[in-house]
């Protein structure tokens, strides 16, 4: 079975009422706010990985080793078929309108179909998805409302607390993701010119993941066009020692060249891109900032 999963589905849901699945942090579903019990946490991570393979068939033995790996106890099979049955139970509890979520069993094996639930996962591969290809094609006022909008569906580790091994490499692909998505969620504030609102998103990230070289550089980039050159200076020479401390080596030669450019003052720095232009190789010149925010105002920065 494949370690990444789910993507994109292309389907979108409503976010309030009728049954939600909460896949971000603790595994959850919520019938009108009411949480909707799904059994052990075997169970539950059975549920965790057939969401992830939405639409998709599934084999008992696939689900065997998504859910034990290689050392399943004996009667394996016959859990499976009893989680199956407890959410089948679960599945059938719910009163909702519209179509509630079925778990179908056919040649190919198990199948989750669900129905009209809404899925916070499937809501942040849409909006990050859309986000993504709004940022390329120049749309950055939008791609910023679909990525903030995709921020705030992650509350948490994948599927929380419960330990299965599919669920341990697709946290591994989450967190790769959202690191991903929020580097192009800065480099879409430096773009339009709000190079203030990259830096609260650059610290958040960089607070969890210290030692992305790349989030170092957009963060200098953003401190220096926000008249804090000497905080950039500050927080090159930090990253530096770290390095230095903890893995023996230098910055990268990217790194380093930003670091030569903000010793010197240079005004090329005002005007780089960090998002490639559609259609045409001239850098893009950031947008005419907005107005400086009052002190304690963070209106604008949603990070």
């Amino acid at each position: 079975m494949s370690s990444v999963l789910l993507r994109h589905s292309g389907k979108r849901h409503p976010r309030r009422g009728g049954l939600r699945f909460h896949l971000f942090g603790p595994l959850q579903a919520l019938v009108d706010d009411e949480p909707l019990p799904l059994g052990p946490p075997k169970q539950q991570a059975l549920l965790a990985t057939l969401l992830l393979r939405l639409g998709m068939s599934t084999g008992s033995e696939q689900l065997i080793h998504a859910l034990w790996g290689t050392e399943p106890p004996a009667y394996a099979k016959n859990l499976v078929q009893k989680y199956v049955s407890g959410l089948r139970s679960a599945f059938a509890a719910v009163e909702t309108p519209g179509r509630v979520p079925e778990l179908l069993w056919s040649a190919g094996g198990y199948r989750l179909e669900t129905g009209d639930a809404w899925v916070d996962l499937h809501e942040y591969e849409f909006l990050a998805s859309a986000g993504t290809t709004l940022a390329l094609t120049g749309s950055l006022h939008q791609s910023a409302q679909h990525l903030d909008e995709a921020r705030v569906l992650v509350t948490g580790p994948l599927a929380e607390g419960l330990d299965a091994p599919i669920l341990e490499r697709e946290r591994v692909y989450r967190d790769e993701r959202f690191l991903a998505d929020m580097e192009l969620r800065a480099e879409v504030e430096l773009d339009l010119g709000r190079h203030r609102n990259a830096i609260p998103y650059l610290y958040f990230v960089l607070h969890k993941h210290p030692l992305q070289e790349r989030f170092i550089w957009l963060l200098m980039l953003a401190l220096f066009r926000s008249n804090r050159g000497a905080e950039a200076l500050t927080v090159y020479n930090d990253y530096r020692q770290r390095l230095v401390t903890e893995l023996g080596t230098d910055p990268g030669q990217a790194l380093q060249e930003l670091h030569r450019a903000v010793l010197g003052q240079d005004p090329e720095l005002m005007i780089i891109r960090t998002l490639p232009v559609p259609g045409t190789s001239e850098p893009r010149r950031p947008q005419d900032p907005e107005p400086p925010m009052l002190p304690g105002d963070m209106s604008t920065v949603t990070a």
